[in-house]
């Protein structure tokens, strides 16, 4: 509105101009989607050529955090959103003017959204403990395909539940951040607590935006049957039987279909002659031992059919062998030795008048003792090159030949380390942790090698003494004890060392020779002490040329 006033009363005129417009930005309230944009248009008096300034939040411009501004016109910007929703997810636009004083003319609400979905595939699995599998989310209207993956809501997940992996990592490597792609899932080695457990792939772009999936852990189903090995006698006017046990873990039915079939395929009993069991299994034995002398009894699972496990069974009115000295070595011996089988009616003799030792098939020259329970043989290092499992059979003479059952004889890889199975308190247990311990191969001698007695070897004298020996160590240098040991089978080519205390290895040296003019199996060991030994009672290890070891506990005291 302008007014004028009247020229014939005032020698001057005056103009007023008032603008009408209000202060305020339109739209004053809008949702915008991450990523997209929304124009705005400020309405407020500006003097002619002064400029509108648009912030966000108070930054002007705003920033790839919030979102930015930009004019589009005189009195217009645009508003786009960030492709991450911040925190807080609203934000506030101011329109000022461009005056010097630039006071705030008008605000608008900005609320963001997201129509960001995600899915993770495969929607549902089962796997088994300690299996692995890739999992991937697939995320829509977003051009951040970034995921953060928890387990049980557990970033990464944990041992416990299970382990987000980087794909392909082993041992696992968790993501180190959100990233596009497939991980793998890992299962853990025991069942979870909580099953099955839930993948959630998080957007980061839009953490209120996730997708699942679950995961059954399972254990396989295995059967475990008991006993392993039966030796039943033949029925004597009533029947002989057996009873054998099975016990399925993995799934929840533990049923179980019973059979009976010969051991030793394409040879030995068929149907009824192997005798028959029950739904219980409970075995009865046939009237007559088989040739060869071996009957399998084989539990198969009703959940999983493919699962089986079988125990074997002789009968004792036919050639049976029951034990075997030793039964296991380490692959690599470097000297021959005995191997012992023993049972129940071998025919006594050697070479083609008693049985026969077949080892894989073929005969061992063998001698059997007239007990007829038991033969010898040899096992040489061509035998033993290289872990295996050989099978041991008895042959005895006759028209036809009479075999026993067949019994695996196992050499196992070649490895002298020790391993360390650390306990505290907070660490109480060690589980899943396999122990193997394999038989000497002095097994099948009358006696183990050993020590009986030991002392002080002083001029060609072996001076019995109380255990443990003690030596002193000198305050400088080193210093050599003689000392005398007894005992079964010792030789000077043995390996004799002395442990601990402490972790420093080789603190005492150790030469080993023959006393002459002594009884028979007595050592002499030149100990070498020196001023830094450490104290203590130690115990000494012997070890043969085939790794066999003994040990005579506390046989030495340092001091």
């Amino acid at each position: 509105m302008v007014s004028v006033a009247d020229a014939s009363k005032s020698a001057s005129a005056s103009v007023t101009v008032t603008c009408s417009a209000t202060n305020s930005i339109s739209p004053a309230t809008a949702t915008v989607d991450l990523a997209q944009s929304q124009n705005f248009t400020a309405s407020f008096c500006v003097a002619a050529g002064d400029s509108v300034l648009w912030d966000v939040n108070g930054i002007a411009g705003g920033n790839s955090a919030i979102g930015t501004i930009a004019p589009s016109s005189a009195s217009g910007a645009v508003y786009s959103a960030p492709s991450v929703m911040p925190s807080p997810t609203a934000v506030t636009i101011h329109a000022k003017d461009g005056t010097a004083s630039g006071g705030t003319a008008a605000t608008a609400s900005v609320t963001l959204a997201s129509n960001i979905s995600v899915t993770v595939s495969p929607t549902s699995s089962t796997l088994l403990l300690s299996e692995r599998m890739p999992v991937s989310a697939s995320l829509t209207n977003t051009s951040d395909l970034s995921v953060r993956w928890l387990v049980n809501g557990i970033l990464n997940g944990t041992v416990a539940v299970g382990q987000i992996c980087q794909s392909g990592s082993n041992p696992c490597i968790p993501p180190l951040n959100a990233s596009p792609g497939s991980v793998d899932y890992l299962a853990p080695a025991s069942l979870p607590a909580t099953d099955p457990v839930v993948l959630t792939a998080v957007s980061q772009a839009d953490p209120s935006k996730s997708g699942t999936a679950t995961v059954a852990v399972t254990t396989p189903v295995s059967i475990a049957i008991a006993p392993l090995y039966a030796f039943v006698p033949p029925p004597l006017g009533t029947p002989s039987t057996s009873q054998f046990f099975a016990t399925v873990t993995g799934t929840t039915n533990a049923n179980v279909t019973w059979s009976v079939q010969t051991g030793v395929p394409g040879e030995g009993c068929g149907g009824s002659a192997c005798g028959s069991v029950d739904a219980n299994g409970l075995y009865t034995a046939p009237a007559v031992a088989p040739n060869p002398n071996a009957i399998s009894i084989v539990a198969t699972s009703v959940a999983d059919t493919t699962k089986t496990s079988a125990a074997a069974i002789a009968i004792t009115s036919g050639p049976v062998i029951e034990t075997i000295l030793p039964s296991s070595v380490m692959a690599g011996a470097v000297e021959s030795f005995p191997l012992t089988v023993e049972g129940a009616n071998f025919v006594p003799g050697s070479g083609n008048a008693g049985g026969v030792i077949l080892i894989n098939g073929v005969a061992r020259a063998t001698t059997c003792q007239a007990t007829t329970t038991s033969c010898t043989t040899v096992l040489n290092p061509s035998d033993l090159q290289s872990a295996a499992t050989i099978t041991l059979q008895l042959e005895n003479p006759g028209m036809p030949p009479q075999f026993s059952n067949p019994v695996p004889f196992i050499i196992v890889p070649f490895d002298v380390s020790e391993d360390v199975i650390t306990l505290n308190a907070s660490q109480s247990s060690a589980p899943a942790r396999d122990v193997t311990v394999v038989e000497p191969t002095t097994a099948a001698s009358s006696a183990a090698i050993d020590v009986d007695f030991d002392g002080f070897l002083t001029s060609g004298t072996c001076e019995v003494e109380g255990t443990p020996i003690t030596v002193t160590r000198p305050l400088t240098g080193s210093a050599i004890t003689r000392l005398c040991i007894h005992g079964n089978g010792l030789e000077p080519t043995f390996t004799y060392e002395f442990t601990g205390p402490g972790t420093a290895p080789g603190d005492i040296r150790v030469a080993a020779s023959t006393v002459t003019g002594l009884f028979s199996n007595t050592i002499e060991l030149d100990v070498e002490v020196s001023s830094t030994t450490l104290p203590g009672v130690r115990s000494l290890f012997i070890s043969t040329l085939n790794n066999d070891l003994a040990v005579a506990t506390g046989i030495l005291e340092v001091k």
